[in-house]
């Protein structure tokens, strides 16, 4: 909701302003409500359709679990596979071999993949490939556990090991879904275990502050299942994005990027992308209206510190976290001496504590867009009757 950190743009005011009125297949210049060309937009895709997408590639796979005395390797009609002791066999596939080949321990990890690469790869090649993998599983501990994602088409797309622990991109696309409402998925790339592409940022839930045309907002997204990459998020500013899909004008945030490795607490991780975002591109939640009509909610007279010494007294603020709220609003918001001050006040302070205060200062200040005309009169009432002492009680240190 605040503009903390706001990301600014650095490229020439122009850069991209011709994009405005380049003539497309499907129209001229802008989609409606974005700064992005009608061509380009047409080639975006909705969440539902990015959800699809990724349902039908889990739909056709199997992550299989097993010991490593049930794997072996075989050559059969001149191709190398990775087989089970149910019968099932795989071809691996690049990654999938150059993971087996660390995890086994065979002595160079690129050896059984750039063999398989040969032009002049046959029937000897592969039998070749089966010894030097089974060589290597012969001096793996039988009962340790290996996970193989396997496909209906019958490849090996991974070979990790039991400790392993991918980030669900179905997980990754409702939580962007959730802090993104609306967002359209850009230059989309990647297959059916990997997300790579850019969500592009609605106009309707973007705070441009006093500038509402000169660029548009996207988070540029990466994970991958199978370990070909780490979960990844950077936002971005832009200018303006071409019928080719060039963006204009951009820039970079910090990345934020979790290694797929032990127990990974996805709650602390969504707090952390949600951060992300909120501070280097500040997002609106879908009341956006009800949040900019608190800027008629003015404080006239009133005592801001007491304003705020009542909502930290009413929502039990410790008295660092009420200081902080103070400071926070002197710092940044004194020009806003209204309900939309305090609100920005109150948010920026919570950027300051650790998740769990982070979401509950969010959580009051959501509360706080609800406060009504008669509840905010006596909000201000009240703010003048605080004495010295009962500021003592409430902040850490008085001003």
């Amino acid at each position: 909701m605040s503009d903390y950190n706001r990301l600014q743009i650095e490229s020439d005011k122009d850069a991209g302003s011709f994009v405005r009125t380049l003539q497309g297949n499907t129209g001229v210049g802008f989609q409606e409500g974005t700064h992005v060309h009608k061509d380009w937009w047409a080639k975006t895709l909705s969440y539902d359709q990015v959800k699809q997408e990724t349902q039908v590639a889990i739909d056709n796979r199997e992550d299989v679990l097993v010991e490593a005395k049930h794997i072996s390797c075989r050559s059969i009609n001149d191709k190398f596979y990775i087989t089970l002791s149910d019968g099932r066999k795989f071809t691996p596939t690049d990654h999938c071999i150059e993971q087996f080949s660390i995890r086994t321990g065979v002595t160079s990890s690129s050896f059984l993949r750039e063999l398989r690469a040969s032009e002049t790869f046959d029937s000897q090649d592969a039998n070749t490939m089966a010894m030097v993998g089974n060589n290597a599983l012969r001096r793996v501990d039988p009962d340790k556990k290996f996970r193989l994602r396997t496909y209906t088409d019958g490849t090996a797309r991974a070979f990790v090991t039991e400790q392993y622990a991918p980030i669900d991109n179905r997980w990754y696309l409702e939580v962007l879904n959730e802090f993104i409402p609306g967002g359209r998925f850009s230059h989309w790339r990647g297959d059916e275990d990997t997300v790579y592409g850019n969500v592009l940022i609605p106009d309707t839930i973007m705070d441009y502050g006093a500038d509402d045309s000169d660029y548009g907002g996207m988070i540029s997204i990466g994970n991958c299942e199978i370990g070909t990459r780490r979960i990844s998020q950077t936002p971005s500013l832009f200018r303006s994005i071409c019928m080719n899909g060039c963006i204009w004008g951009q820039t970079s945030g910090e990345k934020i990027r979790r290694v797929h490795r032990g127990k990974i607490d996805l709650d602390s991780l969504k707090m952390e992308i949600a951060q992300n975002i909120q501070m280097q591109i500040p997002l609106l939640a879908p009341g956006i209206t009800k949040f900019l009509a608190t800027r008629s909610m003015e404080v006239g007279k009133a005592s801001v510190k007491g304003i705020i010494a009542s909502v930290a007294s009413d929502y039990k603020l410790s008295k660092r976290e009420a200081t902080e709220f103070l400071n926070q609003f002197a710092e940044y918001e004194s020009d806003n001496r209204s309900m939309f001050g305090i609100i920005n006040g109150l948010t920026r302070a919570g950027q300051k504590f650790d998740n769990k205060v982070w979401v509950r200062f969010d959580e009051i200040a959501g509360s706080l867009m609800d406060v009504t005309a008669d509840r905010w009169n006596t909000i201000l009432r009240r703010a003048d009757t605080f004495t010295d002492k009962d500021y003592e009680k409430v902040f850490a240190l008085t001003a």
